[in-house]
């Protein structure tokens, strides 16, 4: 295989697939490098959001997806604890820009070979059972070292990219692998049979000894389901939490809580899996290549879902692809365009949910940021406004900071009006300050500082360090109503949308 391809992508997931079709389409020769042979199993909560299902369409792959018996998520159960905070409409699934108003399970055995199979429809080369082991750079040609089913090879093209995961090889190779525990999320999941919800019912679940982190339930047709935890590798590094025993106490606690759920039984060996976050990203390119989707760490921070911003780095990135090609300049500089692209798409919003996620990572927290957000789902439960609103943090793709924000202060502001009044009545009456209310959240904030700078006063501070310099940069996203992602990437031809 000594041809010398326009590019190479390196990994076939949903990432590398788009970013294949895409380049393939635009008359790119490009091979695709892909070690497993598909269908395969893949760790990952099958959700593919709205936003992610117009992307397929406008791929083409729609009618291979769209089963009859496929269930569109529309509806959502959210658990604190035993307590049911809110049941109903996912209130952020408005429709509009192309987008259904619905999501779809759809397992990655699934979803990952219809997308490779419409990457090599378009042209691609899909050079299956072949694992990339080193990439270099000689001169302006990037070099693929590689091993398949026939042996060792070698595949050379103009650029590399690496869409090959979490433990990306790409990445390695060129200095930019990422290890920071603050930015890496840690899951287990299985399928489970014998479920019984209303229609496509999702579920999730936070639970205070598992925070920073949530657990799921995705139905699927039959009784099936996705049931898993995601946590934040930080705190369980730091306080020795086993994301497998909150796996298996999350599948007892969904029986006892959910009565949909009393039956499940696992129908598949449990399995775990890392993600890396937006927040952990530095840079996404180098001389020669870039990354893409889970390598590039375009997970959301707050919510672990990177199928559908995988597959928008790749379209993202194929402009820059396109645009270095037509030049002919493969270096890091030129190629820096795709920093300046997806940064602008991404950052409106991401910036927002990493500040969260950030301000959300002290353990010691973890029952007022529990308590708060309780708050704030049984306050949507019954305001459909502030739930279309802020609830789209935690999976909305209108994701609009100032206004969230200013929700948040208004309700701050009247829950220490209401409580003030309470607590100056329960003094004026003898009955001192009760640990409910406002007093409550003062007392679970005082305890949570004090508990922090006492078991570890350097990684205190240095917290409240990243907390500062993360508000710094989201600053610019707080003060904008609109998303990039809302319009998404493409015109009704299909052609991508100049980002510049």
């Amino acid at each position: 295989m000594s041809d010398i391809y326009d590019a190479i992508v390196v990994g076939g997931g949903p990432a590398g697939s788009a970013m294949g079709w895409s380049l393939a389409r635009h008359g790119v020769k490009v091979a695709i490098l892909e070690r497993a042979v598909f269908p395969r199993e893949k760790v990952c909560g099958d959700f593919v959001e709205p936003a992610g299902l117009r992307i397929l369409k406008a791929m083409g792959c729609e009618p291979a997806l769209d089963a009859p018996a496929r269930l569109p998520i529309t509806t959502n159960r959210v658990y604190f604890g035993p307590r049911l905070a809110y049941r109903g409409d996912i209130p952020y699934y408005e429709g509009g820009n192309g987008l259904p108003q619905h999501g779809y399970i759809i397992p990655r055995h699934e979803l990952d070979t219809v997308l490779l199979q419409c990457a090599e429809a378009a042209s691609a080369k899909v050079l299956p059972g072949c694992a990339a082991l080193e990439v270099s750079r000689e001169g302006e040609v990037m070099s693929v070292a590689a091993r398949g089913p026939g042996g060792d090879f070698t595949l050379r093209a103009r650029l590399v990219i690496g869409a090959d995961g979490v433990e990306s090889t790409v990445a390695r190779c060129a200095g930019l692998r990422r290890v920071d525990r603050r930015h890496i999320g840690i899951s287990q999941r299985a399928y489970v049979e014998g479920v019984e919800v209303d229609g496509g019912e999702a579920s999730i679940w936070f639970d205070e000894d598992q925070v920073p982190g949530y657990g799921w339930m995705f139905p699927m047709p039959g009784g099936r389901a996705n049931v898993g935890v995601g946590m934040l590798s930080e705190s369980c590094h730091r306080y020795d939490l086993s994301v497998p025993q909150a796996f298996a106490e999350s599948i007892q606690r969904l029986r006892l809580r959910h009565p949909g759920c009393a039956r499940a039984r696992l129908a598949s060996r449990p399995i775990g899996g890392v993600v890396k976050m937006y927040g952990g990203i530095d840079r996404n390119h180098f001389d020669g290549g870039l990354l893409i989707g889970d390598a590039g760490s375009f997970v959301d921070p707050m919510t672990g879902e990177g199928i559908t911003q995988g597959m928008e780095s790749a379209l993202i990135a194929s402009r820059t692809v396109i645009d270095a090609l037509g030049k002919g300049r493969f270096d890091a500089v030129t190629l820096s365009r795709f920093e300046q692209d997806y940064r602008a798409y991404f950052d409106p919003s991401m910036l927002y949910l990493g500040l969260c996620a950030v301000m959300m990572r002290n353990w010691h927290f973890r029952k007022f940021w529990w308590l708060s957000t309780l708050k704030g789902f049984e306050k949507a439960q019954n305001d459909p406004a502030f739930a279309g609103v802020a609830g789209s943090a935690f999976g909305g793709l209108n994701l609009q900071p100032q206004r969230i924000v200013g929700q948040i202060w208004s309700s701050i502001f009247a829950h220490i009006f209401q409580g003030g009044a309470r607590a100056l009545n329960d003094l004026m009456s003898g009955r001192g300050l009760r640990s409910s209310g406002l007093a409550g959240d003062v007392e679970a904030w005082e305890q949570a500082w004090k508990a922090s700078l006492e078991d570890d006063p350097a990684w205190h501070f240095s917290w409240l360090a990243d907390v500062a310099r993360t508000l710094a940069r989201a600053l610019p996203s707080l003060t904008t109503n609109t998303s990039p992602r809302v319009a998404g990437l493409f015109l009704p031809d299909s052609d991508l949308v100049s980002l510049a």
